[in-house]
C-alpha cells in the first residue's frame, strides 16, 4: 500500500500546477498566435472572387433607308437635239414652187386701230320735272262755254316737249276726250301756263325733253 507524504503531496501540487500554466500559455498561444496563423493561411487559401457583369446584348441596328432624290434635284437628261426630219417630197418630178409672199394676212394696208371706249358719264341723265302742281294749270274757270252748252266732259291725254328753257315748245294730244273744244283748251292751256325744270343728259347739258299726263274734264256743279 503506497501512501502520500506531505512532500510528495505538495509536489504533486506543484507539478499539476506547473502543467495546468503550461496548458494556460499553449490556450493562449493557440488562441492568439497559432489561431491567428492558422486563420490567416486559410484565408490566403480561399479562392479570390471577382464580380463580373453580364456582357450586353448585342443590337443589330435597323437599315436606315437612303432618302429618295428631289425631282428639283434630278440631272437633267442631256439633250440630243431634235430627231432628224425626213423630208417629204411635195412635187415629185415637179419644178420647185416658187416661195408666196407672207404679209402677215393683213394685206397691203394694217387693221385700221380699234375704236378707243368712251369715258363712261360724269352725270346722271335727268327729265325734264313740272315745276309747281300740275293739276294747277287747269281750273274750272277754263271749261269753254261751248262745251258746257253742249255738256262735253271727258279726259283729254297729252304730250308736250320742253325746251331748254323750261317752256312748252309743242303740245300734242294723246288720247282724245271726244271733244274738240275740251283737247283744244287743253293745249292752249298747258302751252300757257306749265313751266318745267329742263332735261339734261349724261353730261349735264340741257337738252329737250318730253313729258305727259291727262285733264279730266267735268262739268262743274
Amino acid at each position: 500500500m503506497a501512501y502520500l507524504t506531505p512532500d510528495s503531496r505538495r509536489r504533486r501540487i506543484v507539478a499539476l500546477g506547473a502543467v495546468g500554466a503550461v496548458h494556460g500559455v499553449m490556450a493562449v498561444a493557440i488562441l492568439t498566435g497559432f489561431a491567428g496563423g492558422l486563420i490567416r493561411a486559410i484565408e490566403k487559401k480561399s479562392l479570390p472572387a471577382w464580380n463580373y457583369a453580364p456582357p450586353k446584348p448585342t443590337v443589330t441596328p435597323e437599315p436606315v433607308p437612303s432618302p429618295m432624290p428631289h425631282p428639283r434635284d434630278a440631272k437633267p437628261t442631256p439633250d440630243t437635239g431634235p430627231l432628224p426630219k425626213t423630208p417629204i417630197d411635195t412635187n415629185p418630178g415637179l419644178d420647185p414652187l416658187p416661195p408666196l409672199p407672207f404679209d402677215g394676212g393683213l394685206g397691203p394696208d394694217p387693221l385700221p386701230p380699234l375704236p378707243t371706249a368712251s369715258p363712261s358719264p360724269t352725270f346722271t341723265p335727268r327729265a325734264a320735272q313740272p315745276l309747281g302742281l300740275p293739276g294747277r294749270w287747269v281750273s274750272d274757270a277754263d271749261y269753254p262755254a261751248s262745251a258746257l252748252r253742249r255738256g262735253d266732259q271727258g279726259v283729254t291725254g297729252f304730250e308736250i316737249t320742253v325746251g331748254q328753257d323750261g317752256r312748252v315748245r309743242d303740245c300734242r294730244i294723246a288720247r282724245s276726250s271726244g271733244s274738240a273744244d275740251l283737247d283744244a283748251a287743253t293745249c292752249a292751256r298747258l302751252t300757257q301756263r306749265a313751266r318745267f325744270t329742263p332735261a339734261r343728259d349724261e353730261h349735264g347739258d340741257l337738252v329737250m325733253g318730253r313729258y305727259s299726263g291727262v285733264i279730266r274734264w267735268q262739268i262743274p256743279e
